[in-house]
């Protein structure tokens, strides 16, 4: 690695988002404990960047795209990889970002969770966790189950959302404690969510 020599504070430019990947990287060290931290960073890093570079590859899947692969794909719970990659070229869903949700999902091609395939897929198309909440219940139904909902947020955590944390997630866990079926409103009213929805 070819650097010039830093003499003062003047010559250090820090990245805008420096702060916010160490953050992220550094909880997610302390979440897993790693054995070995190289290998574990090298995973980390090359995850995070692929989950940058998906936007840059190909147009993120439209609301309409998703509802069209969820609705052919008849209540499944999952397919293969080439049941579902037929899905979505009829939707009209770019290869490379079928491939890429794979990659970056971890999702067995043999037996491919279709919840957690169009979950990932529609956080692709949301600027916000809010807009994440508000299109699960426009794709998955006005009225889902509150585990299914659970699941679906667990998915955030922790590469693409940082503050989706084993507490957040266990928090929420005990707020859906008691609660067979949520609703969008239902759900900004739980006071673990308020910080992050809409009241």
């Amino acid at each position: 690695m070819d650097a010039e020599p830093i003499y003062c504070a003047e010559q250090i430019a820090v990245p805008v988002d420096l702060a916010d990947v160490l953050k992220a990287y550094t909880k997610e060290v302390i979440r897993r404990q790693p054995e070995d931290l190289v290998d574990f960073s090298a995973k980390y890093f090359a995850n995070l960047a692929n989950i940058a570079n998906s936007a840059d590859e190909a147009e993120a899947p439209s609301r309409e795209q998703l509802a069209s692969v969820f609705e052919r794909a008849g209540g499944a719970k999952s397919l293969s990889a080439a049941q579902l990659g037929g899905l979505c070229q009829q939707a009209g869903i770019d290869k490379g970002v079928v491939a890429r949700v794979m990659d970056v999902g971890d999702l067995d091609p043999g037996d491919v969770n279709l919840d957690k395939f169009l979950f990932l897929l529609l956080a692709m198309t949301c600027e916000s966790f809010s807009a994440v909440v508000s299109g699960i219940f426009a794709l998955f139904g006005l009225e889902i189950e509150a585990q299914r909902f659970h699941t679906l947020i667990s998915h955030l955590a922790p590469d693409m959302d940082p503050d989706v944390t084993t507490q957040f997630l266990a928090d929420l866990s005990s707020s859906l404690l008691d609660v067979p079926t949520v609703t969008y409103d239902s759900v900004c009213k739980l006071e673990v969510m308020s910080p992050k929805l809409p009241g």
